[in-house]
């Protein structure tokens, strides 16, 4: 395994001060970086900070992008039908449990402490995703069972009005009904 990036002797308040001159220099003038760092008594190369700014870069990126997706699918959704709506929640699902597993491979290279802290939270985060494939499955039943239902009823009232313009009795419209489990 390579060895741990000089970055990670930072304290966070120093990692935070360098992550946001990272981000004010559009990630460029590493090596002035480089030198303010060893103003603050941390030797941290050139090359160090370069490949933190490229990795808080790309994960910055992958967040606005997952930003706009999100904004994309709020969009989307408000001219879905109900169908469609439960297909996009249970992808979402999907998605969520691929990123959790992303998270978990990567902590292949983690300490345990940094490991006892992010585990509670993915348990969490699984659990939370359990609970909403759970609703959205309820969700999608009940649905489906009112769906079927209406669509009985219409086919009821359908019947009950062909049969009545050629001349069946009420109770032969109510037994018209019953085979079609609907009340009479």
């Amino acid at each position: 395994m390579p060895p741990r990036s000089a970055i990670t002797t930072l304290p966070d308040d120093l990692l935070n001060l360098l992550n946001g001159k990272l981000i004010d220099s559009g990630f460029s003038d590493y090596a002035g970086l480089s030198a303010w760092l060893s103003e603050q008594g941390y030797q941290i190369s050139r090359s160090a900070v370069h490949r933190h700014g490229s990795e808080l870069q790309a994960a910055m990126e992958k967040s606005i992008n997952r930003a706009r997706e999100r904004v994309e699918i709020a969009k989307a959704m408000g001219g879905m039908s109900n169908e469609g709506k439960a297909a996009l929640l249970e992808a979402s699902e999907m998605v969520a449990i691929d990123q959790i597993m992303d998270v978990l491979e990567e902590m292949q290279g983690w300490d345990a402490a940094d490991k006892a802290a992010i585990v509670p939270k993915l348990g969490r985060a699984i659990a939370d995703i359990g609970r909403s494939a759970i609703g959205s499955a309820k969700w999608k039943k009940e649905f489906e069972a009112e769906a079927k239902r209406q669509a009985l009823e219409e086919a009821a009232q359908a019947a009950s009005a062909a049969a009545k313009a050629e001349g069946v009795s009420e109770a032969g419209v109510a037994r018209i009904r019953e085979a079609l489990g609907m009340a009479a």
